[in-house]
């Protein structure tokens, strides 16, 4: 029980390290999705200009895509977005001349990609009909983002390594007093001629038995507290497509076999280790 309570202990450990990091990369990826350098314009600046703009920006190896959302389109944007505040309908029907500027919206290849657009569009001929450009902010969460989950991840590394040492020596222990417990019969079995692997063979069954029965035991743990916690967890990603149960479901088998795989050769590496070290056959 005590053994076979270390493993599942241990299975569970890496099975949280993998859910944490399963939901911080899913995180990242949903920032990064919506990452983007918005360029606004000085509300003076002509729409040739602009188009001008994102010809060049277009003509880098690095822009993916950009998107031109000319002032009208910014304010019908901006009507929709607030669309049931009065106030501002009502301040907007009251402002004879769009105040809102025309933008671009910019869409990198990759997320380093975005630095040297932000440093060419800076030292363009372009610069001066700028006001202003948001993608500083997205790149610090993207890097706090990334640094809090490189942390989760290696503190997790850390804690299932433990668990691993301590797995490994708590069946090497188990299975080194039951063949202290056995040496009568053992002697026996070798009086009477089994063969080595006759005699050896028992005991590995015995460490590959207590590895299914951890990961069985771990799955029947690990599923129902999923299940519980995944309304919280999907609430983070409101609006993504990301749903954390059904991503677990949908890898069910995969999960099953990988803690199997674990478990046993956990198991089998201490089994042999305390086999080839007490059982003298």
């Amino acid at each position: 029980m005590v053994t076979v309570f270390i493993l599942v202990l241990t299975l569970f450990s890496i099975s949280v390290v993998f859910t944490l990091n399963v939901v911080a990369d899913n995180a990242i990826k949903s920032v990064k999705d919506q990452v983007d350098i918005d360029v606004f314009f000085d509300p003076t600046v002509p729409e040739d200009k602009v188009v001008a703009v994102q010809a060049y920006l277009e003509s880098m190896s690095e822009v993916k895509n950009v998107e031109y959302i000319s002032k009208d389109q910014a304010l019908e944007n901006f009507k929709l977005a607030h669309k049931d505040d009065l106030q501002i309908q009502e301040s907007l029907s009251e402002i004879e001349e769009n105040p809102l500027p025309s933008a671009l919206v910019v869409k990198a290849v990759s997320l380093d990609d975005y630095s040297s657009i932000v440093v060419k569009l800076d030292n363009s001929e372009y610069s001066d009909l700028i006001a202003s450009r948001n993608f500083e902010d997205n790149q610090v969460v993207i890097e706090r983002l990334t640094a809090i989950t490189d942390r989760i991840y290696q503190f997790g590394i850390g804690v299932s390594a433990i668990f691993i040492l301590v797995a490994i020596l708590v069946v090497f222990n188990t299975l080194r007093m039951n063949m202290y417990t056995q040496r009568e019969e053992l002697g026996i079995m070798r009086l009477v001629g089994a063969q080595n692997m006759f005699i050896r063979l028992p005991f590995v069954l015995e460490s590959v038995l207590y590895g299914i029965l951890a990961s069985v035991i771990t799955i029947l743990i690990l599923f129902p507290l999923l299940s519980a916690v995944s309304p919280y967890i999907d609430s983070l990603f409101e609006g993504y497509d990301f749903n954390m149960f059904a991503y677990f479901t949908a890898n069910f088998w995969a999960m099953l076999g990988l803690q199997i795989l674990i478990s046993i050769v956990i198991s089998v590496i201490s089994g042999m280790i305390a086999i080839s070290r007490y059982l003298r056959v």
